[in-house]
């Protein structure tokens, strides 16, 4: 606890974009590729946790391994992708 006015240290000059050191890499590229942070929120790429530290969500994976990977431009394309992949789990 600190007193009335008084701040931590450690608060002064942090970002407001925290990021998990583990998926860095990963979001720098999807960030890059869909134009912004806000993209990639708005989409459900990025997970936020309880303590504001971003990482790539389940989706944003997907969306790399599926539709990046396999340098699909194309919406009908990305979505016979992301069929084709989901009768492949189905039948696992």
């Amino acid at each position: 606890m600190f007193a009335d006015g008084a701040e931590s240290r450690y608060n002064r000059g942090m970002s407001d974009n925290v990021f998990d050191i583990e998926t860095l890499r990963p979001l720098e590229a999807l960030i890059k590729e869909l134009g912004g942070l806000d993209e990639c929120k708005r989409l459900g790429f990025v997970f936020e946790d309880e303590n504001g530290i971003m990482s790539l969500s389940v989706a944003g994976m997907g969306y790399l391994l599926f539709v990046k990977a396999r340098d699909i431009k194309d919406v009908a394309e990305a979505f016979a992708a992301g069929y084709q992949c989901r009768a492949e789990e189905g039948k696992a």
